[in-house]
């Protein structure tokens, strides 16, 4: 049996920095934040007793309960926070990478 070597060669490409789409970021995470909210929402609807959406709710501001107003108001909250969490990931990462990149 012979010994076979395998040998790798690393693929260099021109200086193409690395590139993330802004609003497919944004969508990203506000989806990500907005089932996460209402996850948490169908927790404490299901079992108050366990308090394990406590925590996660005292991020939105306002919430009042498991009412109307509290679902809108989060939704909204969440599609907010998620979108700026997104865009500002996005740019600076884009900054950063096409400096260092």
């Amino acid at each position: 049996m012979a010994n076979a070597t395998l040998q790798t060669h690393p693929v260099t490409s021109p200086a193409t920095p690395a590139h993330v789409s802004v609003p497919v970021l944004v969508a990203t995470l506000a989806t990500f934040a907005t089932i996460s909210f209402l996850l948490c929402m169908l927790l404490g609807l299901v079992a108050p007793e366990w308090g394990l959406h406590r925590p996660w709710l005292q991020f939105y501001l306002g919430l009042t309960g498991f009412d109307l107003r509290s679902l809108a108001l989060g939704l909204l909250q969440s599609v907010i926070f998620g979108g700026y969490a997104g865009a500002s990931i996005a740019a600076i990462f884009n900054v950063i990478s096409r400096r260092f990149g």
